[in-house]
């Protein structure tokens, strides 16, 4: 998870299904890490665990 100041966590994630790359935001429950494809729109959500982790990208395949 990055941030920095006063900008919304987020998390880069590679778009398999259009080959882009993106970031994804923290939901307003800081429940999950929500975003959409920006190209075919395919929703991608990661939750947020206790246990946390330390990987800041990830795919979507």
């Amino acid at each position: 998870m990055e941030k920095k100041g006063n900008q919304r966590p987020y998390l880069g994630v590679m778009f398999k299904c259009c080959k882009v790359y993106s970031r994804i935001y923290i939901n307003k429950q800081q429940t999950a890490f929500v975003g959409w494809c920006p190209k075919c729109a395919r929703q991608m959500r990661v939750n947020i665990s206790p246990d946390g982790s330390t990987s800041q990208f990830f795919e979507m395949t």
